[in-house]
């Protein structure tokens, strides 16, 4: 029973981000993260056109948007209109929120854990986007980024004396990340 649950966890992050740009069904979500122990996820009541979904048990965050502001930061006009749309999943580890007390326990795609090195998910993605080291958006240690040819994924380090350990790993449609739009356009721009 134990090797049906680790194929359950390693199969979920990669059906969470098939599930980018896809309408947000609270019990689609739910049964994903069943396999994590979780009973309940919520659904978006946020009165902007942005919500957050925690689910602080799996150590998952889901962001979703509805029109028209999922457009403007994907530079799309596709997606439907009137519902809640996924644009990122955050993947979690102590450090990205006070609310996380464990890693996220799925491996990430390709066989990442959430205990990889940044040298591994090179190997894995190819050289990033961005590779910045040490202060960086408020952070402390390495932070990689890649655009892909519909997604943008960033690995988000902390450092302390002795190591630096992973507290988020996001995957996102292209030109969620606002930040990264206004200091790296030439990459993340829609």
């Amino acid at each position: 029973m134990s090797s049906n649950n680790d194929t359950n966890n390693n199969q979920s992050p990669e059906q969470f981000i098939e599930l980018l740009g896809q309408p947000y069904d609270a019990k689609h979500v739910q049964t994903l993260l069943e396999p994590f122990g979780v009973k309940k996820i919520g659904k978006p009541d946020g009165p902007f056109q942005d919500d957050i979904i925690w689910s602080v048990k799996a150590s998952v965050r889901i962001d979703v948007y509805r029109s028209p502001k999922i457009n403007t930061l994907t530079g799309r006009d596709n997606l439907p209109a009137d519902v809640w749309i996924i644009g990122a999943v955050h993947f979690l580890a102590p450090g990205s929120d006070d609310r996380i007390k464990k890693p996220f326990a799925g491996q990430m795609p390709k066989g990442i854990t959430m205990n990889a090195t940044p040298d591994a998910w090179i190997e894995a993605y190819g050289q990033p986007d961005i590779y910045e080291q040490g202060d960086w958006l408020g952070g402390s240690g390495p932070y990689l980024a890649w655009r892909k040819s519909d997604i943008n994924i960033s690995v988000e380090y902390e450092t302390d004396e002795d190591s630096s350990v992973i507290t988020c790993v996001k995957f996102c449609l292209i030109g969620c990340m606002g930040a990264w739009r206004s200091d790296y356009p030439e990459v993340f721009a829609p």
